[in-house]
């Protein structure tokens, strides 16, 4: 397959900037509906342009117990950093209250099946299998880890929220790496699922 074109990866980078800047800055709809609507279509241009994200083959033991025990450890890693986040800054605590106060937009059990089944793999087909899978071809594995994982981070910086950024980075360097070393986005798909569910709704760290 034809390496990924840097123009359409240009065009989706805009685009996903706009659709966070809508959903988290302007918030001219409800937040779940938004993030419905980028994830959904951010998700069906990368796999139009950089083809189907995985194979049957992917779909493994490995990727499971990779999916499973990374989503773990992420959950363990945002534990810690609220507690000392909330030691180093003032602003800490009303900021991640504001990020848990998007719960309030939806019923639960809709929140849950959009985050099980649009959100999380959405992210994870474009923002890695389509825009690091494309940055590490152009920049080498390293570079191109950490060019998507910053470019991951500054789209949340229109929410003038540090720790929403903040959390996006560390989301993304962890979930990239684990991209990076399996060259398989199941694994960082079912992570992305079960620590998303675990951390915003069944376990929040607030």
């Amino acid at each position: 397959m034809s390496r990924i074109k840097d123009i359409y990866v240009l065009f989706t980078i805009i685009l996903a900037a706009i659709f966070w800047y809508l959903t988290f800055a302007a918030q001219i709809i409800n937040f779940w509906l938004s993030m419905t609507i980028a994830a959904s279509t951010l998700s069906i241009l990368a796999i139009y342009w950089g083809g189907f994200p995985f194979s049957k083959s992917d779909i493994n033991l490995r990727s499971i117990i990779i999916g499973i025990s990374s989503a773990i450890i992420l959950y363990f890693v945002f534990w810690a950093g609220n507690i000392l986040s909330q030691i180093i800054f003032d602003f800490a605590r009303p900021q991640i209250i504001s990020i848990y106060d998007i719960r309030t937009q939806g019923q639960a059990i809709l929140i849950n099946l959009i985050l099980l089944f649009i959100t999380s793999p959405g992210e994870e087909i474009f923002w890695r299998n389509f825009l690091q899978k494309w940055s590490m071809n152009r920049f080498g594995d390293f570079g191109g880890w950490v060019l998507a994982s910053l470019i991951y981070a500054g789209v949340h910086i229109s929410s003038r929220n540090f720790m929403l950024v903040m959390a996006a980075l560390v989301a993304g360097l962890f979930w990239g790496f684990i991209y990076w070393r399996e060259n398989n986005v199941v694994p960082v798909i079912i992570s992305h699922q079960i620590w998303t569910i675990g951390i915003f709704v069944i376990f929040p760290v607030m």
